[in-house]
């Protein structure tokens, strides 16, 4: 295979990349796209999560700190968990544990009998039910909860453009992709109603009790999920990805996503992609028994799976998709460098002929202690050397 010297590979040449890809075009070489938490950065850096993740100084440095050591493609460990904002609205659906790590706890903001409210007018049960029951600090009366909304917002703002104007200087500092990747986020409707509304447990128990109530409830949330995949503030281009993290599908039965689950969330992605916006799913977990279905989808989204057959992925949707992850994790704690090498090149001789298709791992690396940093060095070198077309 030809080489790309480390000289040629500027913020334009990564940027360009991705852009190929996302155009159906072969690009140079494989892209790396490497998930790493913003928690693993500031651990990396020494920094207590208990404490560092309450600003915004540290999250900095660390994220400076871990991306002048390693040189990906995109920029790594940005975007923390914020638990400030949790504490601000009250919120049970995202806490810090007792080691500083933010955590999703399974929590409902609706009851079995409340259907026929969420029916009728389902922005006004979820502003005036749903949201203080789970952001608590809302259920307060006016003016404290006002209040709480308009501090929330200024702290979403404030920090959102330092963040941002952060990984921007950091991206052009260390020649990572300084176009955005990731203009938004969406959920499939009846992940949200899982999420958010009934709970996991309670939503899997409503199918059997309720099944016509629950479809329903879907048909009402889908047009939510629809213009929150369409955001306003940015251009409208396959560039602009749209993030989906599906969560219930591998927990169903078949029979069970057919009817409750797929018919919306596709009906949603079509919308997202006929308003001219790209698609970025993340498959959680293992996805080889409903593959098929994924073809149904508009051509070019990009999907990221955790666990399957790489081959039959590939065969199945990867001629009309951009696949990504597969790599484990783990081999990055569990195994030597040049076993981390050879997997990476086998799943790149399966994965990447042809093109559509990015490198990176089956899911983001949450903790420092999670995985062996000289490993990731070596899979970052090995996807470049061995992934030139």
């Amino acid at each position: 295979m030809a080489s790309i010297e480390k000289t040629q590979e500027t913020s334009a040449f990564k940027n360009q990349l991705f852009t190929d890809v996302y155009n159906g075009i072969i690009p140079k070489r494989v892209p790396v796209k490497l998930g790493v938490n913003a928690a693993a950065a500031l651990e990396l850096a020494g920094y207590d999560l208990r404490y560092a993740q309450y600003g915004i100084t540290k999250v900095i440095d660390a994220t400076d700190k871990i991306n002048a050591q390693y040189d990906t493609d995109t920029i790594i460990g940005t975007w923390p968990g914020q638990p400030y904002l949790s504490k601000i609205i009250g919120s049970r659906t995202h806490v810090m544990g007792d080691d500083g790590f933010m955590q999703h706890p399974n929590v409902n903001g609706m009851e079995d009998n409340e259907y026929d409210q969420l029916i009728a007018d389902p922005l006004k049960f979820i502003w005036e039910t749903v949201i203080p029951r789970v952001f608590t600090e809302f259920a307060k009366p006016v003016p404290h909860n006002a209040l709480v909304m308009a501090k929330a917002m200024n702290v979403c703002g404030v920090t959102g453009a330092a963040f941002g104007r952060a990984n921007a200087e950091i991206s052009a500092k260390y020649n990572k992709v300084t176009i955005p990747l990731m203009s938004g986020i969406s959920r499939a409707p009846f992940d949200y109603f899982a999420d958010y509304l009934r709970s996991f447990t309670g939503a899997m128990i409503d199918i059997k009790r309720y099944p016509d109530k629950v479809l329903q409830a879907i048909d009402v949330i889908t047009p939510l999920m629809i213009k929150s995949g369409c955001p306003r503030n940015v251009p409208a281009n396959n560039m602009s990805r749209i993030f989906f993290a599906l969560h219930m599908p591998t927990f169903m039965r078949v029979k069970d996503f057919e009817k409750f689950w797929w018919p919306s969330f596709k009906e949603t992605v079509w919308a997202v992609h006929n308003a001219g916006f790209g698609v970025n799913i993340f498959c959680e977990e293992n996805w080889m028994r409903t593959l098929d279905y994924l073809d149904e989808l508009p051509p070019l989204c990009e999907l990221q799976f955790e666990y399957g057959d790489p081959k039959v992925i590939k065969e199945k949707v990867g001629k009309k998709h951009i696949i990504q992850g597969l790599f484990p994790v783990n081999a990055l704690k569990t195994e030597t460098a040049d076993t981390v090498r050879d997997k990476a090149k086998e799943l790149m001789d399966i994965l990447a002929p042809g093109g559509n298709f990015m490198f990176n791992t089956e899911k983001s690396i949450l903790r420092a202690r999670q995985i062996n940093w000289d490993n990731f060095a070596a899979l970052i070198d090995v996807v470049k050397e061995y992934g030139v077309y």
